[in-house]
């Protein structure tokens, strides 16, 4: 079974519609396991890029505050991985049915 980014992926790609930047923008949410570590990364995802904000959904409290203790880390690895994006800061939203 195919993720549902990876098929609204191969829809825009095969339209030949995608945005610049597009496919930089998809990466940093199929990788948010790489950009967060793998403990990290089970407990949240990423909801939405808003101009320089990463907003990620968290499914506890506590999991907030932890992200919110590596923001700088986080941050850093994002600016190496993805530039064109200028994302510098991040904001958590708990919600424990949106994981």
């Amino acid at each position: 079974m195919k993720k549902a980014s990876d098929l609204i992926e191969q829809v825009f790609s095969s339209l030949e519609i995608s945005q610049p930047g597009e496919k930089t923008y998809v990466s940093l949410f199929r990788n948010w396991e790489t950009v967060a570590g793998a403990e990290l990364a089970s407990h949240s995802s990423v909801k939405e890029i808003e101009k320089d904000t990463l907003i990620i959904v968290v499914d506890h409290p506590g999991w907030a505050q932890l992200i919110s203790m590596n923001t700088r880390k986080i941050l850093t690895r994002i600016a190496e991985k993805y530039p064109e994006l200028c994302i510098n800061q991040i904001r958590m939203v708990v919600a424990r049915d949106q994981l």
